[in-house]
């Protein structure tokens, strides 16, 4: 027979808690060396060129996911990417005057019934789904053609820098998980900002 049933309650709940924070940090042994790599977002190039009236964005980033943050997706986590747009224009004595500020947003998930990534535009709704999530990393890296300001709004003759940087979160999507990815690294990361002039 249990000796606990012999304990005070408050010596019980004490005894029950030690026992789940033990089990926890247990668990957490199993999982902790997903902590010792990291993810990591670079901007490898971004230009903006003149479309009919509209500038357009294109860019090209590189992502390096950790193993254990693709065994994560795989498991259930989202990942979430923005990229992060902004547009001012250059003055010579005052601080520049912003333009615009912009995010263009992503969302990346494995669906376990169909065995596919999905990929889905957040701005648009517009959703694609992939075989591999190489495949839809690769995807989501390469943007061509992206919307950013009417052409009217840039004034002739003026300077202006663009700034753009991409910005990448993996979350818990289903709760029952939740426990388990408390004890790792969330693999977030953040580029440096890329920078160029424009003179409209």
């Amino acid at each position: 027979m249990s000796n606990s049933s012999h304990l005070p309650r408050r010596e019980q709940q004490r005894f029950g808690r030690l026992c789940r924070i033990g089990m926890l940090c247990f668990a957490a042994t199993f999982v902790a060396p997903a902590v010792q790599a990291a993810t990591t977002v670079r901007v490898t190039s971004a230009t903006a060129s003149l479309d009919d009236g509209v500038y357009e964005l294109d860019t090209q980033i590189a992502i390096q996911l950790p193993e254990e943050a693709r065994r994560a997706i795989d498991a259930g986590l989202t990942m979430e990417l923005d990229y992060e747009i902004e547009i001012a224009r250059v003055r010579r004595y005052v601080p520049d005057a912003g333009v615009a500020d912009l995010v263009q947003s992503y969302e990346l998930s494995y669906h376990a019934l169909s065995q596919r990534y999905l990929l889905r535009n957040r701005n648009t709704g517009e959703q694609q789904d992939f075989g591999s999530l190489q495949s839809a990393l690769d995807r989501v890296s390469d943007v061509r053609g992206l919307p950013l300001l009417d052409a009217s709004l840039l004034e002739a003759g003026a300077r202006y820098q663009f700034r753009l940087r991409a910005v990448l979160n993996l979350r818990t999507a289903p709760d029952t998980l939740g426990w388990l990815f408390f004890w790792t690294d969330d693999w977030s990361a953040a580029s440096e900002w890329f920078e160029w002039t424009h003179r409209r």
